[in-house]
């Protein structure tokens, strides 16, 4: 189990004697509470849709199409952002359920996840300022969050674009290590 402090694994003794090798828990893993399962696979879907209405709008550039899809990006952007501070104030606010002792190792990878879902909707909400395209739907304008025509778009688009790749990077991480945890049995340490 590399050790990870994870029980060993337990076939049941009928299936092991017709040599089929299943996998047992031998103890239970405690869950998450509800706000922060409703809050993190919000920002699952959001960033989903987030990155497909991104990616699509900038194949789209110059069209009708493209300027809908990115005024979609943009509200999802904001949205994310949005969920994402409820989830950091949620997870400072309310810890975990508790878990002493055992092995975590992920503590690193949500705070670069929170870290980088936090900066690629504010890069782009910054490119939008500069560029003065901060219009989304029915007359709804984002404030300006940097000073206009200043010259910066193209490095803070530039930038937003390379954390959106990073971000799925991470998020394909995240998606592993829970899947390596769930079949392992390891769960995170949780605190009171």
């Amino acid at each position: 189990m590399l050790g990870s402090g994870a029980p060993p694994a337990v076939a049941a003794p009928e299936q092991a004697a017709a040599g089929v090798a299943t996998l047992r828990r031998t103890r239970p893993i405690r869950g998450y509470r509800t706000p922060a399962k409703v809050l993190h696979w919000a920002t699952a879907f959001l960033v989903i849709g987030m990155v497909m209405a991104g990616v699509m709008a900038k194949q789209l550039e110059g069209t009708s199409a493209g300027e809908t899809l990115l005024a979609i990006h943009k509200c999802i952007g904001v949205l994310t952002f949005a969920v994402v501070v409820a989830r950091i104030v949620y997870r400072v606010w309310r810890t975990m359920p508790d878990g002493r002792g055992q092995p975590y190792r992920r503590p690193v990878l949500h705070w670069l996840l929170y870290g980088v879902l936090v900066a690629v909707p504010l890069l782009g909400w910054a490119a939008m300022s500069d560029l003065g395209t901060r219009e989304m739907f029915a007359g709804l304008s984002l404030p300006a969050i940097w000073p206009q025509g200043w010259g910066y778009e193209r490095l803070f688009l530039r930038a937003h674009a390379y954390l959106a790749f990073a971000l799925l990077a991470l998020t394909a991480l995240h998606i592993g290590v829970a899947i390596q945890d769930y079949m392992t049995g390891v769960r995170p340490p949780q605190r009171r």
